[in-house]
């Protein structure tokens, strides 16, 4: 292994355990820091802290964390790598609607001057491009207070990792119109899914995981994986610490086209 200098490495591991201890007053619970040359050499590696700050047990090397949103970032590499086949078009909507036949007739919500909600058509068909630049007009309930208005009380959550809950999900924007943090790549997603004829999981593993050498990344962690979790936290508005619950969701699988037209 390529190292720092000894002087270096002091210093980095002594920044690095001071924002991880104090307990409930940590600026961080733990982390795992590596660092590598662009060769792909590590550099330097340092653990620090606990897996969440009521647990006994250090952060290691494998500590397992919830990649969360960071599944939209190998979404869009495995999209891309489907347009650089020509298997997918960025800037055809007539694809795009006969892979997902319900993104044709999707409406937006709006507000009426009254307060009250409406759908109303929209003015554009939406592209893959939109869909991966968050442009496409999809939002998420608890960024959006209309989305959050209509959802809650029919029981759609778009946190719920069921594909029947992102399928019947309006638009907050017009296509095109403006960026707005969504569910838009769940879309893109059931479209990398229904290319390949196989699960979002698998043709992660295939296309990226397995290339790079990422043999310990799941969509269905198992119960030694769960019980290795690095916890989830919140930030009181005093700035303590608590420990708050994991998402445990399964991968969006768009298996038959009744589930998600």
């Amino acid at each position: 292994m390529s190292v720092l200098l000894q002087d270096a490495q002091s210093k980095l591991r002594g920044i690095i355990d001071e924002y991880t201890t104090g307990g409930t007053e940590s600026k961080i619970p733990g982390l795992v820091y590596s660092s590598f040359r662009n060769d792909g050499e590590p550099i330097f590696q340092h653990y620090s802290g606990l897996r969440g700050v009521t647990s006994e047990s250090p952060m290691s090397e494998d500590t397992i964390f919830f990649m969360a949103s960071f599944t939209k970032l190998a979404t869009s590499v495995a999209c891309m790598q489907l347009v650089e086949q020509g298997k997918l078009r960025l800037d055809d909507a007539d694809q795009v609607e006969a892979i997902c036949p319900k993104l044709r007739d999707v409406k937006v919500l709006t507000r009426r001057k009254d307060g009250k909600l409406e759908l109303a058509e929209k003015v554009r068909r939406i592209t893959l491009r939109m869909l991966i630049t968050h442009t496409a007009g999809f939002g998420y309930a608890f960024e959006d207070e209309k989305l959050a208005e209509f959802s809650r009380p029919i029981g759609f959550d778009d946190f719920s990792g069921e594909a029947i809950d992102t399928a019947n999900l309006p638009l907050v924007n017009q296509p095109g119109e403006t960026f707005q943090y969504g569910v838009s790549m769940d879309w893109v997603g059931v479209m990398i899914e229904r290319t390949y004829n196989k699960s979002l999981e698998d043709v992660f593993k295939e296309h990226i995981f397995r290339p790079l050498g990422m043999d310990h990344v799941t969509f269905h962690p198992s119960a030694e994986d769960k019980s290795n979790l690095a916890y989830m936290h919140r930030r009181s508005p005093s700035g303590k610490l608590s420990t708050t619950d994991h998402f445990y969701r399964r991968p969006l699988l768009a298996q038959d086209g009744e589930k998600v037209p």
